[in-house]
């Protein structure tokens, strides 16, 4: 037993060499391919349309907003080249009669003199929601976003009983929003 034993241990030992030499080297290096997106057609937002009653000095009033998807509009890029087509928002303030009080439609260009160039090159007119009653004024929270971003500039648009507008930035924290009974989630479309 004891000659075998250092023929047994050889012949492991052979065995073991021989099945590390035998495996083939791979020169394969495994990545993950990363692939451009390819643009497809122009990509519009679902059209919108809300209405809704409220008081206003002390009289009834129904506001309705309607955002459009205008490919007449000169669309928008990102920076993979997918062509974004901007929107076309319609705010309409009836009296309770039924008579028309203040009847517009605004476009990004409404808003050019309070959005930076980035903007108006990439941005388009999405959010456009009634926010409240404030003294004299109707307010109505707008805004340019980037498509398929975060990005955003938030604006008020305010509406007055003369039926003239004012608009400004907001410049309210994004917590201060959680403040606004009437602004809709993401989910409710505008």
């Amino acid at each position: 037993m004891k000659r075998l034993l250092p023929i047994i241990v050889i012949g492991l030992l052979t065995g073991i060499i021989v099945s590390c030499s035998s495996k083939k080297k791979r020169d394969d290096i495994i990545t993950v391919k990363y692939e451009k997106p390819v643009p497809q057609g122009p990509i519009s937002t679902d059209n919108y349309r809300e209405s809704k009653s409220f008081r206003w000095l002390d009289r009834d009033y129904v506001w309705t907003i309607e955002r459009l998807a205008d490919d007449s509009l000169p669309m928008v890029k990102d920076e993979t080249g997918q062509l974004f087509v901007d929107n076309r928002v319609h705010l309409t303030i009836s009296r309770s009669d039924g008579s028309v009080f203040f009847n517009r439609t605004f476009t990004k260009a409404s808003f050019n003199s309070y959005i930076d160039d980035d903007f108006r090159q990439t941005g388009i007119l999405e959010g456009f929601v009634f926010e409240k009653v404030e003294g004299n004024d109707v307010r109505f929270a707008c805004s340019v976003s980037k498509p398929q971003s975060d990005e955003f500039i938030p604006l008020i648009l305010a509406v007055t009983r003369s039926g003239e507008i004012a608009i400004t930035r907001d410049t309210r924290l994004d917590t201060e929003l959680e403040d606004r009974a009437d602004m809709p989630s993401d989910d409710d479309g505008v």
